[in-house]
């Protein structure tokens, strides 16, 4: 029994030209044009897969670079809140330090001021009623809370924040070397303690001792301001030095820091 063979399909494309010349004709296999067909479709198809999947990966990216974006503003709003916070705290512990500064305070009027001013210019110094003890600065010469401390080279004293006309005691017995005006801290006095040891009263609103007088631990000089260009509130910038170098008025004067 004979086997039929099998016939081969083509597809013939006939090109004719708008010459004279003779037709070209190409023969193609059925089979051929099915399989270039099949990869075209594959191929289209790939490529519609893979446009989907790019917007869909363009589309995640931006979203994920807009919630970047938002984490950060809402990290950053944190931060602030935090900030603002701790300035309220900051704001609340002040406003408590000025109220408890405040209690006990006797404001003084000017005729006071002057019997003051009249009695302390008059030289009352007296070695035998003072100890050695006296002439260190160890009393505080002002009654307050301290609102900058001690950094050396830096700030070299503290800043006592009391209010404007509070009086200024002189924190141990010596002679006052120094009485005026400096561009930075305003009035001025400057006294000098057995020992090696003197102290500084700046941005004072009226020095009332004069140069070369003695005074006593504890007797008013001035009365306590905001004069000078590095004062911006009412505050006694004190400090005290030892053998020409600043020391943190801590070590002296306790009861400041309790």
């Amino acid at each position: 029994m004979a086997h039929k063979k099998h016939k081969r399909k083509f597809l013939n494309i006939v090109l004719i030209p708008d010459g004279e010349s003779v037709p070209k004709t190409y023969r193609v296999r059925i089979t051929v044009l099915n399989v270039v067909l099949g990869l075209l479709a594959l191929l289209l198809v790939a490529i519609l897969i893979g446009a989907v999947t790019y917007g869909k990966l363009l589309q995640q990216a931006y979203e994920n670079i807009v919630l970047r974006e938002k984490n950060e503003q809402l990290i950053q709003q944190l931060q602030k809140v935090n900030e603002l916070d701790a300035e309220l705290n900051n704001l609340k512990n002040f406003g408590r330090k000025v109220q408890n500064s405040l209690i006990g305070y006797v404001n003084l009027q000017s005729g006071n001021e002057g019997k003051i001013s009249q009695k302390n210019l008059e030289p009352s110094f007296n070695s035998s009623t003072f100890s050695t003890l006296n002439f260190v600065p160890m009393k505080s010469p002002v009654t307050g809370f301290v609102s900058q401390e001690f950094t050396k080279n830096i700030h070299n004293g503290i800043d006592i924040v009391a209010p404007e006309g509070t009086p200024i005691v002189a924190a141990g017995a010596g002679t006052v070397l120094f009485v005026g005006w400096t561009v930075d801290g305003g009035n001025t006095i400057v006294i000098g303690h057995q020992g090696g040891y003197y102290t500084y009263y700046k941005h004072n609103l009226r020095n009332i001792v004069v140069e070369n007088q003695t005074v006593e631990q504890g007797e008013v000089i001035g009365y306590l301001g905001n004069s000078g260009l590095k004062s911006f509130g009412p505050h006694l910038h004190f400090e005290i030095w030892k053998d020409g170098v600043p020391i943190d008025p801590k070590i002296l004067i306790r009861e400041l820091f309790k």
